[in-house]
């Protein structure tokens, strides 16, 4: 719901006299907002906040009181507390996630500029070739639907220059101040440069695609030795490690040297223990991912 154009323009019908009151507690991340290209203006994002938590919060609401007084058989006061803590909770868990989406989607933009660069540096080096004019590279590009957020750059330079009439040197560089992509960054001022000079663009081009599939390269290559890495401590601790622990538990459970039941122990290591390591190993690889992988 927090991207969603209609749910923010529907919130802002119903608060737009209210958002200047959270300008302040929204202003860190107007700058993210802007370069997420989430299509949703501030006053607009700042109303959806205000709309979910009046939706979150009654029903949470609702929740802690059925859930009090069904289960637990708590009194008015047990039940006031929970609401006293569980509101306030909620509401900050609302803003949190509103406060951190822009960043988190302007890390997922430049995650999926950066994986597609080098292919399209090549792709636009061969449509450079053809001797046609810069903004009909824009335009070719960005019909390319496999180049993802890069296509939608694309399209956008076009629209610029087709539909608002941009001059090719400003539309390039209104979206190359924008774009939360290093390297697509600094391929389009590089092409701002070449047609400013009178350079060469299709050399330029072929020269930063080069470039940009070699630190590719080194990149997956660095990657790859991490995954190894990885293999080799999964096999050690999920493998060799968990037959040795179920080894020494079950002969500890036979000596008696352990305070619980061995077949407790086992069963929390098995349908408890595994699982969550296997989750946090999980995550840790994801996270160790380069960007554009």
């Amino acid at each position: 719901m927090i991207a969603t154009k209609k749910y923010s323009l529907l919130a802002y019908s119903l608060f737009k006299s209210h958002v200047h009151y959270l300008d302040k507690v929204f202003e860190s991340i107007k700058v993210s907002l802007q370069k997420a290209d989430i299509g949703v203006a501030m006053d607009e994002y700042i109303a959806s906040f205000m709309l979910s938590s009046l939706i979150a919060v009654p029903a949470v609401f609702f929740i802690i009181w059925v859930w009090a007084f069904t289960f637990m058989k708590a009194g008015i006061l047990e039940m006031l507390i929970a609401e006293l803590i569980g509101l306030p909770l909620v509401a900050g868990v609302i803003l949190l996630i509103y406060m951190a989406y822009p960043q988190y989607r302007l890390n997922s933009l430049k995650n999926a500029l950066d994986k597609h660069v080098a292919f399209a540096a090549t792709h636009m080096a061969t449509i450079a070739g053809t001797g046609v004019p810069p903004h009909v590279i824009f335009q070719m590009m960005g019909q390319f639907e496999e180049y993802g957020e890069l296509a939608k750059s694309c399209r956008s330079i076009s629209q610029n220059i087709v539909v608002f009439g941009y001059d090719t040197l400003s539309a390039i560089s209104e979206v190359a101040a924008r774009t939360p992509s290093h390297k697509f960054k600094d391929l389009l001022w590089s092409i701002v440069a070449t047609i400013r000079t009178g350079g060469d663009l299709r050399a330029m081009l072929i020269g930063k695609s080069k470039a940009l599939m070699e630190e590719q390269h080194r990149i997956e290559a660095k990657y790859i030795e991490t995954l190894s890495m990885f293999a080799e401590i999964y096999s050690t601790v999920f493998v060799a490690g968990i037959v040795m622990i179920f080894v020494l538990l079950s002969i500890m459970g036979i000596l008696g040297g352990l305070p619980v039941p061995v077949k407790l122990v086992l069963q929390l290591t098995t349908y408890l223990g595994l699982p969550l390591a296997a989750m946090g190993f999980i995550i840790l690889i994801e996270t160790s991912k380069p960007a554009g992988l």
